[in-house]
């Protein structure tokens, strides 16, 4: 392993022992920084960017809680490796306070120089591990948008075109010639389906989630508004209790939107769909739920539905099994989790969790 590629950040204000794992740790051939309290140890984690701090909890202006907390509540420097040494807070709620706090390993001194260099070695990898990992889907979601884009254009101009032929053509094609025309316009409108999707999808993971407060209630209005043709078409009912304004991603509108399209897709063939939308307060959250009475997801589904491209019904249902999976990296953009509850023939419910307004 290179251990000059990425920098370990010291920080104790007990010079004596600051200097012993400074001097472990170069040793072995680590770059190491040094800061001797937690505003120095902020000012150089923000500017330094190390890979990994090796915080001390007791200090004099701030403990090691409080600079963990603050390391984790910036965006910049989210992702810092945070290690807690202590040789005073040893007890076991401690290590859980540090852990729960957002560290990621908490070690009781006197710490061997082996277990230190080991432990050190070990989060390197795993960062390296996570660098690595992070390009390889970076680099599939560039692809993947790069390839939707260019290939949106053309298929424009052969769906436009098919459709001027079909229109143009209309009655002077024999049966067989009008049907092969029917099915270019079919598939092109189900490719450009496709490529909006993808494009969504690999636009969901650019950049932070911006939360804000969001009104549910507006957001249905405007849902059930460009809803409405398909909700007359199948003479459904939607019906919905107050509900609540939310912290979340403005994208938080596409996945009721989502969910509400799936309720009238899938309704039960001869029974008008049947959609509830509720909201209520459960552990410092809101919990969602869309109730529908349509044809029902299988037990061993109900998980397999998030998947990406996953649709359980073949061409006979139009979709491009990419919804449900934007659906959930929206929610969980948003800090919540989504799942589905269902019983075949009877209906489902999809439930998730926001954050409150504080």
């Amino acid at each position: 392993m290179d251990t000059k590629r990425q920098s370990i950040l010291n920080v104790d204000d007990y010079e004596p022992g600051r200097y012993a794992r400074t001097k472990i740790l170069r040793q072995a051939g680590f770059e190491v920084l040094e800061a001797a309290n937690g505003a120095e140890a902020l000012s150089m984690v923000a500017s330094k960017k190390p890979s990994i701090v090796l915080l001390d909890v007791n200090m004099p202006d701030m403990s090691g809680y409080e600079v963990c907390r603050r390391i984790r509540t910036n965006s910049a420097t989210a992702t810092t490796t945070v290690v807690h040494i202590s040789a005073s807070n040893i007890q076991t709620q401690h290590q859980v306070d540090g852990l729960d706090g957002g560290a990621d390993s908490y070690l009781v001194e006197p710490v061997a120089p082996e277990v230190l260099i080991a432990t050190v070695k070990a989060f390197l990898r795993a960062r390296l591990a996570e660098e690595s990992l992070r390009r390889s889907n970076e680099d599939l979601e560039r692809f993947a948008y790069m390839v939707a884009h260019d290939l949106n254009e053309p298929l424009r101009t052969v769906s436009t075109y098919a459709q001027l032929l079909q229109k143009g053509l209309s009655g002077k094609l024999d049966e067989n010639s009008s049907q092969h025309l029917k099915f270019i316009v079919e598939g092109a409108g189900r490719m450009r389906s496709l490529i909006q999707d993808i494009l969504h999808y690999s636009q969901a993971n650019r950049g932070e989630a911006e939360l804000k407060p969001v009104d549910m209630e507006v957001a249905l209005s405007r849902i059930t508004a460009s809803l409405e043709s398909a909700i007359k078409a199948g003479g459904a009912a939607l019906t919905h209790d107050p509900l609540p304004v939310v912290l979340a991603d403005s994208r938080i509108e596409h996945v009721l939107q989502n969910l509400i399209s799936n309720s009238l897709k899938y309704a039960r063939a001869g029974s008008p769909a049947e959609i509830h939308i509720s909201a209520r307060s459960a552990d410092g959250r809101w919990l969602f739920s869309v109730i529908d009475n349509g044809i029902g997801i299988a037990p061993e589904y109900q998980k397999a539905v998030f998947g990406v491209f996953r649709r359980l019904h073949g061409q006979n249902i139009p979709g491009t099994g990419l919804g449900l999976a934007l659906c959930q990296r929206i929610i969980e953009d948003c800090g919540g989790s989504i799942w589905a509850e269902s019983e075949p023939g009877i209906g489902s419910t999809f439930f998730f969790t926001l954050g409150h307004v504080s």
